[in-house]
């Protein structure tokens, strides 16, 4: 990777991980907030609702804005052609809600879900308008500029979502917040990239997108079984309290790894892309982005482990043990969102060089492990049964993706397994530091301030021990180049 790329890619992984880091932390403070005034039903209403609005959202873009950001060139003809298909799709999905809610209310029997099905879906349409400016400002590499959409997007939400629970209007507190969102940052989006509206219809580069895309698309109905089928068997067997438990689990243990996959997704994307014919350039590039990429979510999941006693009792039940239910399947739940962090970025490598189909045959397999052992997990264990499936089935993608990608790239498992190595040993030292830790000290917000502070210190100063400070001379170099760019923009 140059010099200029490679500078590039580190400055917008920055911006877009800090971007995604106070998202986080507002994020959060809604999370704590809503989960000490709503309950474990409030939340099953609108993880059941979910799923099905999740599952008509796959339809609103079947791989046709990664077709875009990972052509090298782009027509105006192709552009406007996906966004007509966009908006065409985002209208469909609105329209089919309406009778997708009444076949989810009779699977739940609850009557809420169909209407917060209805309201959620209209997400799909409000996302269509934003697509032509936030899909060139991506292929631009202009990162900075999507964080501020994205920053506004989240304020909204957590003002909205926390107002309404206050007014006690129970899990619509959920479903208002996201809408909010999504209407904010689409707002944003179009205001500061603003881009002509047209709609054009092209057949060929329609097919175009649909071939790039069906086996994303493909991969991403497989995706949605996978991440759906848990929530969907605990609902439908265990009813709502015991979904609301999972979710708390779940929504908490993948947090680390949906938010480094949403900070660097994009941005190693748009970067690997560029680098699809160069093999060598490529794999150098994907060690350093996974040495980063495990430091991150080794550090967080490995704190949310020994955190996860006292996240579940001061901070969301307000002093209350009234989700420590969820305490051991949150803690599996933990493992899982390390290991999914890690293997994403492969995910998106494999788009940028063009074989989307390998996404395919990965998410094929591990569906079909998960969804056949699901039931069985969930009557004989519960819920750390089905959290245990969960982790073991996306654990065996690494046996799907590794050795295509050693044969075609020449990535070997000593040179992957050097990238994370200094990660996995200082989780070790902070893992054993918690459990000692626990031996002596009481639930207490002394305990969480305590493990929070020195259990982070702990693991900086191995990580940076293992790999001789780097990451210190790395951040150095980055700031640098923000500082350059700062001035040469303020020039």
């Amino acid at each position: 990777m140059d010099e200029s790329l490679r500078s590039k890619t580190a400055v917008n992984l920055t911006y877009n991980a800090a971007c995604r880091l106070l998202m986080f932390l507002l994020s959060s403070a809604t999370s704590i907030v809503l989960a000490r005034n709503l309950s474990s039903s409030d939340y099953g209403i609108v993880g059941f609702a979910s799923i099905f609005v999740v599952f008509l959202g796959m339809f609103n873009d079947i791989g046709v804005t990664d077709s875009i950001i990972q052509k090298k060139t782009i027509g105006e003809n192709e552009l406007y052609t996906a966004f007509t298909l966009k908006v065409i799709l985002g209208l469909l999905i609105f329209a089919v809600s309406f009778g997708w809610g009444s076949l989810s209310q009779r699977a739940f029997d609850n009557p809420a879900v169909r209407s917060v099905i209805v309201v959620l879906s209209t997400c799909s349409f409000i996302n269509a308008l934003g697509f032509l400016p936030t899909t060139l400002l991506s292929r631009e590499l202009k990162f900075k500029r999507l964080t501020v959409p994205q920053i506004g997007g989240q304020v909204v939400a957590t003002a909205v979502a926390i107002g309404a629970a206050y007014m006690g209007l129970r899990y619509w507190s959920l479903v208002l917040g996201s809408v909010a969102s999504c209407i904010a940052s689409t707002a944003i989006v179009i205001v500061l990239c603003p881009t002509p509206i047209r709609f054009k219809w092209d057949p060929k580069g329609a097919a175009e997108h649909l071939r790039f895309g069906s086996h994303l698309f493909l991969a991403w109905l497989l995706a949605f079984v996978l991440f759906n089928s848990d929530n969907f068997i605990i609902g439908a067997v265990g009813g709502a309290a015991m979904l609301g438990f999972y979710s708390i689990a779940f929504n908490w243990g993948s947090k680390a790894c949906s938010l480094i996959d949403a900070a660097v997704r994009g941005v190693l994307l748009a970067t690997f892309s560029r680098l699809q014919h160069e093999t060598e350039r490529l794999k150098r590039g994907y060690l350093v982005a996974l040495e980063y990429v495990g430091f991150a979510a080794v550090l967080a999941n490995v704190l949310l482990f020994i955190l996860s006693r006292e996240l579940l009792t001061l901070v969301l039940g307000g002093g209350t043990g009234k989700w420590l239910p969820a305490l051991t399947a949150l803690r599996i739940l933990c493992v899982y969102g390390g290991m999914r962090a890690v293997l994403e970025p492969v995910g998106t490598m494999v788009t940028a060089i063009g074989r989307p189909s390998l996404i395919l045959k990965s998410n094929a397999v591990v569906t079909c492990f998960q969804v056949a052992c699901l039931y069985p997990a969930l009557k004989y264990l519960g819920l750390n049964g089905v959290a245990l499936v969960v982790t073991f089935s996306y654990a065996l993608q690494v046996f799907v993706y590794f050795p295509v990608l050693r044969r075609e790239l020449g990535l070997s498992y000593p040179s992957v397994f050097r990238s994370v190595r200094a990660a996995l040993l200082a989780g070790c030292a902070l893992t054993a530091f918690g459990a000692v830790f626990d031996r002596f000290e009481v639930i207490s917000w002394f305990s969480l301030a305590t493990k929070l502070g020195a259990g982070t210190a702990l693991y900086l100063v191995v990580f940076g021990y293992l790999t001789g400070w780097k990451i210190f001379q790395d951040a150095r170099e980055i700031r640098d180049a923000m500082v350059v760019k700062a001035n040469r923009t303020a020039v």
